[in-house]
């Protein structure tokens, strides 16, 4: 499998992510923990994290939309990558955690 630059797999993806960094504590099995988002899209994130996870775990984290409103969002871990992180696909989303996704999505994609 191709590899990127970041050490990160290079996976199929149904929409195009781009490097977006904040930190986020992530609630999973493992508790809640700190954390990195590395990337995004209107589909998923990459979380940077050496705390275990494992493919098909339901995980959560809050963003901040422009507003200032804290915003949970839920998502299913879809692969891991051992001591570097995991990628995460977006759970059911209401039309504000759309609506900042998409916000962060057009920042980090310089739109």
């Amino acid at each position: 499998m191709e590899r990127r630059a970041d050490k990160k797999m290079t996976l199929p993806r149904e929409q195009e992510r781009f490097t977006y960094y904040t930190e986020i504590m992530v609630e999973s099995e493992a508790g809640t923990r700190g954390a990195r988002i590395s990337d995004v899209s209107h589909g998923g994130c990459y979380i940077d994290t050496i705390t275990p996870a494992r493919e098909g775990e339901e995980i959560s984290f809050e963003i901040m939309n422009k507003a200032g409103e804290t915003l949970k969002i839920t998502g299913t871990v879809a692969y891991v990558i051992e001591n570097m992180g995991f990628g995460v696909k977006f759970g059911d989303l209401t039309d504000n955690h759309k609506a900042a996704i998409d916000e962060i999505v057009k920042a980090a994609a310089g739109s």
